[in-house]
């Protein structure tokens, strides 16, 4: 993935996955059952990014053009529309709710801001005392979860309700990197790191759960959750490969695109779709949907 730029979250996910981490296990790990991807690029794109779905199947994300500039997509019944912040130097998709509300970040050449877009007005976010800022989900209440940054290194995550913002930092960590980066009825899903390597975290009322799967002492890293409490991913296993990850309940469940060199599972939606991205043998990324992908598993 490319890294031209510091508020492309899901680069800084990705290269927190190659941290080396060792932990015991607190899930089951289940393989999937075989699934049906449909790929997809932005046309014109070298690289295609997801990161988010709705339960009316509308997908955000990012992409890159030839000329390296990063921009925001939407993608609604077959259709792309980019989404740039007016004025910005580039912008990226990150999240999306049911009503259509949109988060992520962008950069005006001299720091990154979050920003919310809601019937096609963009709002700033900045994380008060932070230098950048970025918002990385949206739930159905519009309450806003992302990260700010004091100094380009330590990342402190926040939740944004009502207009007033609080801190979300796992307990007995450094602030070095910790991320939330999807909120649904209450529950927000992200990922940590501490002196063992990186985790994936549930927070539910106020109580964090380390999220960690069997077979995967590369990491994990959660990047969706929908309104069942299903979760999204990616997790890396002992042979250095990273794959798409779906927890369910006390399941962690494989999600690998075809013949791809590494997989990550971005969203779900309560219909059990998958959305993520998947890098070729040539290293380009691109876009992919698994429709019903939890039909044909097991019950946990």
């Amino acid at each position: 993935m490319r890294k031209t730029t510091v508020i492309v979250m899901r680069a800084i996910s990705s290269l927190l996955s190659l941290a080396v981490i060792i932990c015991a296990s607190v899930l089951a790990f289940a393989q999937a059952s075989p699934a049906v991807f449909q790929s997809f690029d932005v046309p014109g794109a070298t690289d295609t990014e997801p990161a988010a779905i709705t339960p009316s199947g509308e997908i955000v994300g990012l992409y890159f053009n030839p000329d390296g500039s990063l921009h925001g997509f939407l993608l609604r019944k077959g259709t792309f529309t980019s989404i740039d912040v007016p004025g910005a130097t580039s912008t990226a998709v990150a999240g999306i709710n049911a009503r259509g509300e949109m988060v992520g970040a962008y950069s005006d050449g001299q720091a990154n801001h979050g920003f919310r877009l809601s019937q096609g007005r963009f709002s700033t976010i900045d994380y008060p005392g932070s230098l950048n800022t970025i918002a990385t989900g949206i739930g159905s209440d519009g309450g806003i979860v992302g990260v700010g940054s004091d100094n380009g290194v330590n990342y402190r995550g926040y939740l944004l309700k009502r207009g007033t913002f609080s801190s979300i930092i796992f307990p007995g960590t450094s602030v070095t990197f910790q991320e939330p980066t999807m909120i649904a009825a209450g529950r927000i899903v992200g990922g940590y790191v501490d002196d063992a390597g990186v985790h994936g975290y549930l927070l539910v009322d106020g109580s964090f759960k380390t999220i960690d799967c069997p077979g995967a002492p590369g990491g994990v890293f959660l990047s969706g959750i929908d309104s069942l409490g299903r979760m999204a991913g990616e997790m890396t296993t002992t042979d250095g490969h990273q794959h798409g990850l779906v927890v369910r309940n006390d399941d962690c469940i494989a999600v690998d695109f075809p013949d791809s060199i590494a997989t990550y599972a971005n969203s779900i939606d309560p219909g059990g779709d998958v959305v993520g991205r998947y890098t070729d043998a040539g290293g380009h990324t691109h876009g992919f949907v698994v429709e019903h992908f939890l039909h044909g598993q097991s019950a946990p």
